[in-house]
This record gives C-alpha cells, structure tokens and sequence, in this order.
C-alpha cells in the first residue's frame, strides 16, 4: 500500500507510541476501536506499540491516557497517510516516524492541548451527494426516485426502495467515483463500474477477474469509511 503523508483527503490521521513498560496501555486502547485503527510493534524499540488512528479518533485515545494516568507515551499529530498504512511492512511508519520534520508531543500538557484543538473533519453537505447523486443516476440510467441517503466525506449509501435497491458510492477524490448496485432481488445482477467527475461511465466491471478486482478494492475502501456514516 502507498504511503502518502500529505493533508488532502486524509483517512487517518495521528498516532499514539506506547513505551515498553505500558503493557496495560498497549492492551487496552487498541480494544477502544473496533474499526478505524492500525496497530504496529517494535517500531523505535523492542516493545513498543503505536497505533495510528482515522481522523478525529485521537480524542477517545486522550481520554483513555488522562484517565488512566498514562506517561510513558509519544504522540505525533500529524502522521496522516491518505489510505492508511500497510500493517505488514511497518517500515512505511518508521519512516514517517523518523522524518526530521515531524512533530512529537511528549509532554502530558501539550499531548491534551492539541487533541483538545483538532477540528472534527468536515462532513459532505446534502447538496453535493444529491449533485453527484443526480450525475451518476443519469450516467447509468437509474432513475432515483425519493432515495435514503447517509454519507460522510467519501462513502455514500442510497436506498431506492422504489426499484427495490441499494447503491453505494465511494469517491477517493473529485475525479473518481466506484458504483455499486446491489438489487434486493438475488435473480437480479449487480452493478459495479467507475464513474469520472464529469458524470462519465470510465469502466465498467464484468469479467470475472475484474469483478473480484472490483470487489476486493471496494470492501477495503467501505470498511475505511461505512463506520462514520452521517444521516441526511
């Protein structure tokens, strides 16, 4: 997986490195977490843990080491990698960790003052998913009537109960938008296919090779996003 350490469209963002010596620590944040999180070992020495968290996820965290009186812990507010890290080549996170211009808070104080001033991240206003909603409805001739919709920055559900469907819309940047039309009918198919920022069919997946391509990617990037669905 790509390791990205930029500020635009980010999904995770800030880590939290727990010493050696904080075995209750390192054992109960992660379980603070059932989506969201990823967890590394042995990182700057033999022992340690350090999670790095999706936006907004570091306040429960703060929580937990105030609380707990926790000090044997660094914090670095501004790791952010746009699709996470990959947790099987943790040297993308040794990497970031040891970048000469990353910043690390050690200070119990100043750990809480900049948890306590990040800004929550925006959320898609109901305007725009129903203009991108309208884009690929027209793309693919769905013709929605009255949809459901929750959403949050990049993942978009949509529940059509007239033509007894759901549709789902991950957008990883303006210019790229995955489809996925599932039909509550199993005697129906799906439809899986990339549209642009434009409103054009880019691709559509259909053979077996691509649909399993199709689908793993899309699992991957639904799981990152479904857990902070916002209703409209």
């Amino acid at each position: 997986m790509q390791i990205l350490n930029n500020n635009q469209n980010t999904n995770f963002t800030g880590a939290f490195r727990f010493k050696p010596d904080e075995i209750k620590a390192k054992a109960d944040v992660p379980q603070l977490f059932t989506q969201g999180k990823q967890v590394f070992h042995d990182i700057l020495e033999k022992g340690d843990e350090v999670i790095v968290l999706r936006n907004n996820y570091d306040k429960r965290v703060g929580n937990y080491i105030k609380e707990n009186n926790i000090e044997g812990i660094e914090y670095y507010p501004e790791i952010n990698t746009k699709s996470g890290l990959d947790d099987e080549h943790p040297e993308g996170l040794l990497t970031l960790i040891k970048d000469k211009a990353v910043i690390v808070k050690k200070n119990m104080q100043e750990i809480f003052e900049t948890i306590a001033t990040q800004k929550s991240p925006k959320k898609m206003k109901a305007h725009n998913v129903n203009k991108e909603l309208i884009k690929i409805s027209d793309a693919l001739r769905l013709n929605i009537e009255n949809p459901k919709i929750v959403s949050n920055k990049s993942f978009t559900r949509v529940r059509d109960d007239n033509k007894k469907r759901t549709i789902e819309l991950i957008a990883p940047n303006k210019a790229t938008t995955y489809v996925h039309v599932v039909p509550d009918s199993l005697n129906e198919s799906s439809t899986k296919c990339i549209i642009n920022g434009k409103g054009e069919l880019v691709k559509k997946f259909e053979t077996p090779t691509d649909i399993i391509r199709f689908n793993k990617l899309f699992k991957k990037m639904k799981t990152e996003n479904v857990n902070q669905l916002i209703i409209k």
